[in-house]
């Protein structure tokens, strides 16, 4: 079944968007779940069909964690999934993310990183994506300045404000639901959330059966070992490339290091599976150049291929314990992630130490998102190692 509405848009339902639309008089709608679970995408859709159909204009401040974050996830998807070929670019301002409908009606993509942008600004809906990443504070900035309708979505990581709306207020619709509602979810996907789910339970828990989970035995904590910040540092005392190999499920993942006013600054530049060396190679070598690139040591080969390509890759250094000293060594550091980095910001907030047959906390990690962190692991530990090295050279 398909939903045709103004402007040439078609829409293909959701499960969700059916439950969206029994809860239209609710003042709050929660949308939790699994991951790929089509919270975003039926907000979007819901919030499409109002605005394009509206006899008067209507406003809607769709919001995220920040303006990269919304730039990679919820405008791409609203953009790609929901208007597709009915999107018109020309009627897109590229400067102040908003996009007018025939009628007049306006979306607007905003950031959630400072609350008092919101202080002047009226809207008839409201969408926070991925709230659990949004404080408190910015969604009542938003609320009491929205007329009609606010729309939370998130993945149940672990229980925060927002999972106390529905016992504190009478006005709230909670709407569940797991990657099973989607059928827009490509079968790579299924497969890949069904494989990793094998590994790691609070994962299944969480981003597959769409349940709370726990963040009880989180490795790095934002704040004490880790904060965003916008950009890379210009001036800088030391730098590298750190690469993480992965292929069919894991991604390679490949971020650079900076290290400058005694912090790490760290830069994802690529987070992708299915990479070959001589893809990697071509990525990696425009931005590197001379610099060292500290990679996995368990990749002899792939290490051996790229230097006979001129990359300038050393294996990083690995002992007994290795990883439990590379994780104390980074929670050591004062480490500065941008906000772009948004898979290590992700595996930041969800690396954890896992539990014994007892339930009790073991000082061993998950092996489970830790593609960036294994690969800043390498590199932070590298530098601290030898913090007045020279480059190697290639042979």
């Amino acid at each position: 079944m398909q939903i045709r509405i103004p402007e040439g848009v078609i829409i293909t339902p959701t499960s969700v968007l059916d439950r969206m639309e029994a809860s239209k008089d609710a003042r709050i709608i929660c949308l939790y779940g699994g991951s790929s679970a089509s919270k975003t995408i039926s907000a979007l859709q819901y919030l499409t069909v109002l605005a394009s159909s509206s006899i008067t204009p209507l406003t809607v401040t769709i919001v995220g964690e920040s303006l990269p974050v919304v730039k990679k996830t919820v405008l791409r998807d609203w953009q790609r999934l929901v208007m597709k070929e009915a999107f018109k670019p020309y009627k897109f301002n590229k400067v102040d993310y908003t996009y007018y409908f025939d009628n007049r009606s306006l979306f607007q993509f905003m950031s959630a990183d400072d609350a008092r942008r919101f202080h002047g600004i009226r809207q008839d809906f409201t969408m926070i994506d991925e709230a659990y990443n949004v404080s408190h504070e910015v969604f009542d900035q938003l609320e009491i300045r929205t007329r009609r309708q606010v729309i939370l979505t998130w993945n149940p990581v672990s229980p925060f404000w927002a999972t106390r709306l529905q016992d504190l207020r009478k006005d709230v619709a909670v709407i569940h639901s797991t990657y099973m509602d989607n059928p827009h979810l490509e079968q790579s996907f299924r497969e890949a959330l069904e494989i990793r789910a094998t590994t790691d339970p609070n994962f299944h828990r969480v981003y597959v059966l769409g349940e709370y989970g726990t963040l009880e035995g989180l490795i790095f904590k934002e704040g004490e070992h880790w904060n965003k910040c916008t950009e890379m540092p210009d001036a800088y005392k030391r730098g590298l490339f750190v690469l993480d190999f992965g292929f069919t499920q894991d991604p390679t993942a490949i971020l650079e290091i900076r290290y400058s006013d005694g912090k790490y600054w760290i830069n994802e530049l690529l987070y992708k599976p299915g990479m070959h060396n001589d893809e990697i190679y071509k990525f990696l070598s425009p931005l590197a150049g001379n610099k060292e690139v500290i990679a996995d040591a368990a990749e002899p080969k792939s290490i051996s291929e790229l230097r006979r390509m001129r990359l300038n890759i050393i294996p990083a250094q690995k002992g007994p314990d290795s990883v439990k000293f590379g994780v104390s060594t980074m929670q050591s550091s004062q480490m500065m992630i941008t906000e772009t980095s948004d898979n290590t910001i992700k595996e930041l907030r969800n690396y954890s130490y896992q539990k014994d047959k007892h339930g009790e906390l073991i000082e061993k990690p998950i092996d489970a998102w830790n593609h960036s962190i294994d690969a800043i692991r390498y590199g932070i530990t590298h530098l601290k190692r030898r913090p007045n090295y020279g480059r190697y050279s290639i042979s």
